[in-house]
């Protein structure tokens, strides 16, 4: 009995040995995922980096504006006033909008609904100011008069200017900086020169005057480095003022004679009238004077009446529709 109890034991022992040389020998299984302990919020007090509000954001650039003043800021501004055409009409087509206008913006049609400042050369300044405008867009040739006495009421002054091509793409890229979007303004320049190039075409050897009356019926002519004239450039035409110089009341514009206009003889005549209808249309007024029925313009019915607003009043980004219109009257 004991040697039958012995040996029970034996293989007992032996067979224990073995499952735990089995189980050493086997890879080990991952641990079943312990239950995950409750999230705790943590003590906002404690928070060392705690996050900013949206409206307490604030971001610090400067711009160069078109007299060579740089203007800083602490944020965007949201409350801008234009006080001239060109001003309001780079706003809007650099994304922007106006809370307040001069009398003369009239573009785009929105606009007509603004409260206004008056007239652009003798703004109101005390509507002006009663807008509280955190931002005051000017027109730098004819308004730089009023910059010192805006500032001096704690107004933010930014000038603009379109004497040339590049003061047109240069203005609406430095508004769009100001507004915050800059790649929206720079394609919206680039719209602009593909319809430049597309509206630039088909004048070649065409000459043009762009003329201009005062009250006393004397005629002015649009010189190269006016906007009348960078105009006529850019749809092709050649200017057939030649190399005159400003003279009279229109800045960009030089006083002719009939003997010079009969001398240039131009292939195109396009003329602009400063006066409201019904005045007369300085397009029908030149057919009176009995020279000028043998000038070659005259004679081919090229002599077109221009809209004053996109080719004198209101220089800015129109300047597409402008060059359009030269073209569609080739």
């Amino acid at each position: 009995m004991q040697r039958i109890l012995l040996l029970m034991v034996l293989i007992l022992s032996v067979a224990c040995s073995s499952g735990e040389e089995a189980s050493s020998s086997n890879p080990k299984q991952p641990l079943a995922p312990a239950e995950a302990a409750p999230s705790i919020d943590p003590d906002p007090a404690a928070d060392p980096l705690p996050a900013k509000k949206a409206e307490d954001l604030k971001v610090e650039f400067s711009v160069i504006d078109a007299l060579g003043n740089k203007v800083s800021f602490d944020s965007i501004p949201n409350r801008i006033a234009t006080i001239s055409p060109s001003a309001t009409e780079i706003l809007y087509k650099a994304g922007g909008t106006a809370i307040i206008r001069d009398r003369a913006s009239r573009y785009p049609a929105e606009v007509n609904s603004l409260p206004s400042v008056g007239s652009s050369y003798d703004p109101s300044i005390e509507d002006l100011v009663a807008q509280n405008p955190d931002l005051v867009i000017i027109e730098a040739l004819t308004q730089s008069r009023f910059i010192g006495q805006l500032q001096q009421l704690g107004l933010k002054v930014f000038a603009i200017k379109i004497e040339t091509i590049d003061d047109l793409y240069n203005s609406l890229i430095n508004i769009g900086t100001i507004l915050g979007d800059t790649g929206y303004a720079e394609s919206v320049v680039e719209v602009i020169k593909q319809d430049l190039v597309t509206y630039g075409t088909g004048a070649e050897g065409k000459t043009a005057l762009m003329l201009i009356g005062d009250q006393d019926q004397n005629l002015y002519a649009a010189t190269k480095k006016s906007y009348t004239g960078l105009i006529a450039s850019l749809a092709g035409l050649e200017n057939a003022a030649g190399d005159a110089e400003d003279s009279g009341p229109y800045p960009g514009f030089a006083l002719m004679s009939t003997e010079q206009i009969l001398r240039a003889n131009p292939d195109m005549i396009f003329t602009i009238t400063p006066a409201p209808e019904p005045a007369p249309r300085l397009s029908q007024s030149l057919g009176f004077i009995p020279p000028f029925k043998g000038l070659k313009a005259m004679q081919t019915n090229k002599v077109i009446e221009s809209d004053v607003v996109i080719f004198l009043n209101s220089p800015g980004p129109r300047i597409v529709d402008a060059v359009a219109f030269m073209k569609e009257n080739f």
